[in-house]
């Protein structure tokens, strides 16, 4: 073959440093559209944002010759430089220093794309901590609780 072709779409998570409030409706919207322009940058398609005010739920597909960890690194790199320089109260803004970050198969896109849109009432019954650990556990990916959301 003359081509690599592939499909790797990911589900990726994120969350505010120390889970702080910071992400409104408002600002996700605004994120989801400069993140768009950086993942386009780097060869990645930018399918979808949704989230909470302390956490966001991305879908992006990758291109050949991007690892996962530079694609996130990127992301939250770039985005935490322009979300410092929109407003005094994001002055303080970071990301948590790790993520989680699920593939997912094109079968699964849309009830994907359902989950993220509806994140604001999903948290109205499950905090973000129950949501990380419950993804964790469905991909079996191990973890210690008592240090999952330390800060270093």
């Amino acid at each position: 073959m003359s081509k690599e072709f592939i499909s790797c779409l990911l589900h990726v998570v994120i969350g505010t440093s120390r889970q702080r409030n910071f992400l409104t409706a408002e600002i996700r919207s605004q994120l989801s559209g400069y993140l768009t322009a950086v993942a386009k940058s780097k060869g990645m398609s930018f399918i979808a944002l949704g989230g909470a005010e302390n956490h966001v739920h991305i879908v992006i597909a990758l291109p050949v010759k991007l690892s996962i960890e530079s694609a996130v690194t990127t992301l939250k790199q770039s985005s935490t430089i322009w979300l410092r320089q929109q407003s005094v109260s994001l002055r303080s803004f970071g990301w948590a220093n790790g993520f989680a970050a699920y593939t997912i198969g094109r079968s699964q896109l849309d009830s994907t794309l359902l989950y993220i849109q509806n994140q604001e009432q999903h948290h109205w019954k499950h905090s973000f901590q129950e949501e990380y650990m419950e993804f964790l556990d469905f991909h079996h990916l191990p973890y210690k609780e008592n240090s999952l959301f330390e800060e270093e």
